[in-house]
């Protein structure tokens, strides 16, 4: 299942997810596919009506193609393996779920061509057979040497995507579980955080009874050990972590490009404006998105967008324009 299978709340009762929304899933889906996965990265600016909850959309669409693959078990095998004596993981059984440290990963004692990874578990040494990895194992962040972050797992947070009752019913368990074994950010979005938590946690959609927010999709705050992204006051001073130059940044709106993108001028970015944007605001970013147009050697892939909205029978929404480069 993908999250096109949700179904909007309302006061008529669900509602088949609109045009607007579904573009800004597919937008997301988009961005993930050619600038993530095959790392075409691409810049957007988008002129829309208003902005509430676009970027939240977009940044679902990116997560939804996480939860959506299927992830090869012999990756989920090398990244056990390269695993060194020291390193931390997060263990799960049926009693709870705890940081160890690795021993070692070696053959199985027991049935030829499996290994084993051995942990040390509290005072007990545990052996964790390969079958069972991705079901009792996620690696840690600050293990995971493709991704710098700086959130670690404390006692208070929770483990994994289990918590998220929407998650379980629109995604299989396999699909979960080898979700939250990865960790790694997909997107970073930068705004008015409040503003942004305010619409996360609102009651939107349902599926099969369930109901949900965008914050069932979206992980960035420390509250849980998983997260796939980052969020960015549009008000900070610096960055006191570091940024990965190929992950694409949302800007939910002119003022957080203009005030943050001295943060991010090499990743890949999606610039959202609104028809009730102070129009010196508009001018001051058309001016600069000139510049660089002009300056850099850049290229206009507008139409790579309309043709792959088309391939997916995808409506773009009255009201709305948008340009893309490379």
């Amino acid at each position: 299942m993908t999250i096109k299978n949700l179904k909007v709340l309302s006061k008529r009762g669900p509602l088949d997810i609109p045009d607007w929304i579904n573009f800004a899933f597919e937008l997301g889906a988009y961005i993930n596919d050619h600038g993530i996965k095959y790392k075409k990265s691409i810049n957007l600016i988008l002129s829309l009506p208003s902005e509430q909850f676009f970027s939240l959309f977009i940044a679902m669409g990116i997560a939804d193609k996480t939860y959506s693959k299927t992830k090869q078990m012999r990756s989920i095998r090398k990244a056990v393996m390269n695993l060194e004596k020291g390193s931390r993981i997060i263990y799960k059984d049926d009693q709870s779920a705890r940081k160890a440290s690795v021993i070692s990963v070696e053959p199985s004692p027991v049935f030829e061509n499996e290994m084993i990874l051995k942990i040390k578990d509290g005072k007990m040494d545990r052996g964790i057979p390969e079958r069972y990895w991705i079901d009792r194992v996620i690696l840690l962040d600050e293990e995971f040497d493709e991704i710098k972050r700086t959130r670690k797992v404390s006692k208070k947070q929770k483990v994994g995507l289990d918590n998220s009752r929407l998650l379980r019913v629109l995604y299989t368990s396999g699909q979960l579980n080898k979700v939250e074994f990865y960790p790694g950010d997909s997107f970073y979005l930068v705004g008015n955080i409040g503003q942004i938590n305010e619409n996360m946690s609102k009651d939107i959609f349902i599926y099969e009874g369930v109901k949900g927010t965008i914050k069932d999709f979206l992980y960035f705050d420390n509250s849980n050990s998983y997260t796939n992204g980052k969020l960015f006051s549009s008000q900070m001073k610096k960055i006191d972590v570091d940024v990965n130059k190929e992950v694409p940044v949302i800007y939910s709106d002119l003022y957080s490009f203009i005030k943050q993108d001295k943060h991010f001028t090499t990743n890949p970015k999606i610039i959202l404006s609104s028809r009730t944007d102070h129009e010196n605001r508009l001018h001051e970013v058309k001016e600069e998105l000139k510049r660089e147009l002009l300056q850099d050697d850049h290229k206009v892939v507008t139409e790579e967008i309309i043709n792959y909205l088309k391939s997916t029978d995808t409506q773009i929404p009255l009201g709305v324009e948008f340009l893309a480069w490379r």
